[in-house]
């Protein structure tokens, strides 16, 4: 790829980004959470941008970004999992919004994995302020690459926005795999949005990029495609594990 070429590349990824997020904007008007919750988990956030971030990042870890509240809820409330007995792993979670929607399900746990501390900050400092809506201390924010994250062995429901890249997800399967086949139990993988914003296809046309791991799995069955009522980018992608080996 000539420099040309590349520099024309790296503007359609801009001014795509700037229209993703000016979309992402008006979508959170219409259902405020941070004003509600004196919390900050709006805004998108670079990966160059933090203070922490590392050069073995770029190409495996997506930028931070929020998921609108009304997709969150409606697909946690799609999930066929009994909230009491479970724990809920928000993979990626950088500031914490998810976090704070799961906890108004009463599930035993909800953990966030972040791999840069200074996103864990926000996400815990979020965590305070929500106060009462932060889970009454179910919530724990875990500072760790993905895939060296110790899975809790009742961990039932995993939830990915578009965190990574399809190799980094890769080795996160194969260790909830091992979890399960450690600590069996039935698990749910919920995979929210088409594609990490680069302008590159069209919304509908475009599946999760870190569920192609378990697309390609025989251990994981595709049980439903939830639709998103903030738009198409936004639906989820439900699988289960089945166990079977190809």
């Amino acid at each position: 790829m000539s420099d040309n070429d590349q520099r024309a590349r790296l503007l359609r990824i801009a001014e795509y980004r700037k229209s993703f997020d000016e979309r992402l904007d008006r979508i959170d008007q219409k259902a405020p959470f941070d004003s509600v919750h004196h919390t900050d988990t709006a805004g998108s956030v670079e990966i160059w941008e933090l203070p922490d971030a590392e050069q073995t990042w770029v190409g495996r870890n997506a930028r931070y970004s929020p998921t609108p509240v009304l997709t969150v809820r409606n697909v946690l409330s799609r999930c066929a999992v009994k909230h009491e007995e479970v724990t809920f792993v928000d993979v990626g979670c950088g500031k914490g919004r998810v976090l704070l929607l799961a906890a108004e399900l009463p599930f035993r746990r909800v953990v966030g994995v972040e791999a840069s501390e200074a996103l864990c900050a926000i996400a815990r400092s979020n965590i305070e302020k929500a106060g009462e809506a932060g889970g009454n201390g179910r919530i724990d924010v875990v500072h760790a690459d993905a895939t060296q994250f110790e899975v809790p062995s009742d961990a039932g429901l995993f939830y990915f926005y578009e965190p990574f890249s399809a190799e980094v997800a890769d080795a996160v399967l194969e260790r909830i795999e091992d979890s399960i086949r450690q600590y069996p139990r039935k698990v749910v993988l919920c995979f929210t949005g088409r594609g990490q914003p680069d302008g590159q296809g069209a919304d509908i046309e475009t599946a999760p990029v870190a569920a192609a791991p378990a697309e390609k799995r025989d251990q994981w069955n595709l049980v439903e495609v939830v639709s998103s009522p903030d738009g198409k980018f936004y639906d989820s992608f439900l699988y289960e594990y089945t166990g079977r080996q190809a």
